[in-house]
């Protein structure tokens, strides 16, 4: 994270990218709104500073912003793009609004503090052949915090237990399975 002092306008971005009339802001605003409670609550048990925190909390709101690009009815979102491609477009519309830092957490929020290369050509996903991994304790915050939120409109308020978390990691992967235990510990214990 930057030391700059300067605050985003994140509901400015969310605005100028999700019209407020639609039922993708209705979905996107609670899901966003509900990892970053869930994130700031931990970021605040850890006492990371007054500045990593207002990170956290304007990196959250942001980091889905790439969903406009896809096609996932369901959500709203009436893009042409496959889901998981949400998040390269999130990173270059972040890029685009001057937020470097925001837009690496678009990129590697994703399932258990992100992917390496060698997972996206096993997976053959549609994806940039690098690694986007978390690398800091905000991202790490963040992709933690995502976990436990669906934008499922049939689930929106309702948070994961850690029975179905744990079920998801494994379903990923040995590493993502080792992470999330450390993250347990780190986050919860």
């Amino acid at each position: 994270m930057s030391q700059t002092n300067a605050k985003t306008n994140y509901m400015r971005i969310i605005h100028k990218y999700i019209p407020p009339y639609t039922m993708l802001y209705h979905i996107y605003m609670i899901h966003v709104t509900l990892v970053t409670a869930k994130a700031l609550k931990i970021a605040r048990k850890l006492k990371l500073s007054k500045q990593q925190q207002r990170f956290i909390e304007e990196a959250c709101m942001l980091h889905d912003i790439g969903i406009i690009k896809v096609n996932s009815r369901k959500i709203g979102c009436h893009g042409e793009l496959p889901y998981i491609q949400h998040i390269v477009e999130g990173r270059k519309i972040l890029d685009a609004e001057g937020l470097p830092e925001h837009a690496k957490i678009c990129e590697n929020h994703i399932g258990v503090g992100g992917l390496t290369k060698e997972e996206i050509i096993a997976k053959k996903l549609l994806l940039p052949q690098r690694d986007m991994l978390c690398e800091t304790i905000e991202e790490k915050i963040i992709s933690y915090a995502d976990l436990f939120y669906s934008k499922n409109p049939n689930h929106l308020f309702q948070e994961k237990d850690l029975r179905q978390v744990k079920a998801k990691a494994k379903k990923l992967g040995k590493r993502q399975e080792k992470l999330l235990e450390k993250w347990l510990k780190q986050f919860e214990d």
